[in-house]
């Protein structure tokens, strides 16, 4: 159910920001490539709707090659870093994208087109979604996109960041994005634009098969969008496949999905790399759910060699987490606990990226705007002014990029603690589904046979002391009153915990502690004292609770209590 929105959006998004020209220019033969800025911005802008990018590609590139009116690179250069921008959306092209987008928003403002801002708004949605799987920093660029299109009379292309703003919300599981689905449907449907009403009504689609109440609706809403895809050609045939297959599943029709999943995968060829991910997961959910949880391994191990080979990371923790389920159905627990930890690291390790990437952004952004105030400069040159008019100019724009970044440094941090936050949350609810479902297969489960690695074994008993007994409460905890009680020793634990983590002892404790004390923050109506939390998660020093805190979230406790209070 979580799944397919992921897999829907991927689709619909990157086609979505391509449809800013009616639906009849599509049956058009494609013309040769244009020499003037005209031709060039529309063969771009069509070529997008007719998901031809290489072309779109080139134009972009033309446009950048040219010279404007008297001398004026732009608006050439504004939309020729747009179309390559818009053209690079999930390409895995590392950060040429967003340089695209960054310079194309620069020229946007510059010369005070909102239409081309709004366009660039939602790249940078697509981009943060696609390339970087940050699902909350797309719906801030979503919604900066929606507050641009008040400016401008373009109720189309409002219509589409409607759409992507209710998809965005699916993939959060949060089902208040309908209304936004709803209301592309209606405005696309006044305006008689088929491109968003079809991709709002595939949102529509999947928030009907994600809800048993809205469940009768979602044949008509797959109907529809099949006689669109026949009409217009949106969409491809394993996106409508996988819809089906999953409506199947729901009204519990295993043989007819099992049809549509064989025909979405031969359809291969011509899905996107996010498409093909989540009829790995879908897939295997079902074959899982018909217990068939070897088959559904081999599958998800198939989905795994695919996000390796296409870039693409988008579905990851996702196929990580189905596969730690297949793993402990087909009872290789060991396999399981591999796949848990992978799927924690991962989780982790999105953290780091989100630092990483908003300084690395921060670097590129003062670069665009540096090579901004050069063009300036050069231009009052040629204009002929004097040099201390040149001077104040370049000394005027310094501080305005200097004010910018630190606003942007201010925003891009703030966004980060939010994330932070709320990943934590998912990752707590996570913990406690997995929690129960460990709990499930222990009291159905056999007996299951000596364990043939000593290690994977006290690296499992170990596991549970922490998870389930809460070990980690205890301040007076040593690696030797654990071995203790493991019946082992020192050395022995301590190996076992670094071959299977890469952490210490010490280091892995406090994250168990760290979580506890994360989960304690977030019950709002509590209200503990912060030093209640520290001394009954096991920190015998409020300084050492501060500090471990900060290092492992990126703020502290105080900072990250007031950021749930203002989620």
């Amino acid at each position: 159910m979580g799944f397919l929105s992921l897999l829907k959006i991927c689709l619909a998004v990157c086609v979505w920001m391509w449809t800013l020209w009616p639906a009849s220019a599509r049956a058009e033969e494609q013309p040769a490539l244009p020499s003037d800025y005209e031709g060039l911005r529309e063969a771009g802008i069509r070529s997008l709707n007719q998901g031809d990018l290489s072309l779109a590609r080139q134009c972009g590139e033309r446009l950048l090659q040219l010279e404007g009116p008297k001398g004026e690179r732009y608006p050439a250069a504004l939309y020729g870093h747009l179309l390559l921008g818009l053209a690079n959306t999930e390409s895995g092209s590392d950060s040429a994208c967003y340089v695209h987008l960054e310079t194309a928003r620069a020229g946007a403002e510059r010369h005070r087109d909102y239409e081309a801002l709004m366009m660039v708004l939602n790249g940078f949605g697509n981009y943060s979604m696609f390339d970087n799987n940050d699902v909350y920093t797309a719906l801030s660029y979503y919604f900066q996109a929606l507050e641009e299109g008040k400016r401008v009379d373009n109720r189309r292309l409002y219509a589409m960041v409607l759409s992507n703003i209710s998809g965005a919300y699916f993939m959060r599981g949060d089902f208040s994005g309908l209304r936004y689905a709803d209301e592309a449907i209606r405005i696309a449907r006044e305006e008689e634009e088929p491109v968003p009403l079809f991709y709002a009504t595939m949102n529509r689609a999947l928030y009907c098969l994600a809800a048993d109440s809205l469940l009768p609706q979602a044949g008509v809403a797959i109907d529809a969008l099949g006689q669109m895809h026949e009409a217009y050609g949106f969409g491809t045939e394993s996106d409508l496949c996988l819809l089906r297959a999953q409506l199947h599943a729901r009204r519990g029709e295993t043989d007819g999905a099992y049809r549509y999943f064989a025909q979405a995968m031969e359809n291969f060829p011509s899905a996107s790399a996010s498409t093909i991910t989540m009829v790995y997961i879908e897939y295997a959910k079902l074959l899982r759910t018909d217990h068939r949880a070897a088959s559904a391994i081999r599958v998800l191990e198939h989905g795994l060699e695919h996000i390796d080979s296409s870039g693409v990371p988008i579905h990851k923790a996702r196929l990580l987490k189905e596969l730690a389920l297949s793993y402990s159905e087909a009872g290789q627990t060991g396999k399981a606990l591999e796949c848990t930890l992978e799927y924690m690291e991962y989780q982790d390790r999105l953290f780091d990226e989100v630092r990483e990437r908003a300084t690395q952004e921060a670097r590129i952004k003062h670069d665009i705007y540096a090579r901004e105030q050069q063009i300036s400069e050069q231009q009052v040159e040629i204009l002929g002014n004097r040099y201390k008019i040149a001077v104040l100019t370049g000394l005027m724009l310094v501080l305005a990029v200097a004010v910018v970044l630190i606003y942007v440094f201010y925003r891009k941090k703030n966004r980060l603690y939010h994330a932070i936050v709320s990943q934590n949350r998912e990752y707590m609810q996570r913990e406690q589904l997995l929690l129960d479902q460990i709990g499930q297969l222990r009291k159905t489960a056999s007996p299951s046979p000596v364990a043939t690695d000593k290690l994977q074994d006290l690296m499992t008993r170990f596991t549970t002391l922490m998870m389930e007994e809460k070990a980690f409460t205890d301040s007076t905890l040593t690696v030797s009153s654990m071995a203790e009680r493991l019946d082992t020793n020192r050395t022995y634990l301590s190996k076992a915990i670094n071959e299977n983590t890469g952490k210490t002892f010490t280091q892995l404790v406090n994250e168990y502690r760290i979580r506890q004390a994360i989960s304690e923050i977030s019950d709002l109506s509590a209200d503990k004292p912060l030093k209640q939390i520290a001394a009954e998660v096991g920190f015998s020093s409020l300084s050492t609770f501060y500090a471990t805190f900060q290092s492992i979230t990126g703020m502290t406790p105080a900072r990250y209590r007031s950021q749930l209070k203002g989620l």
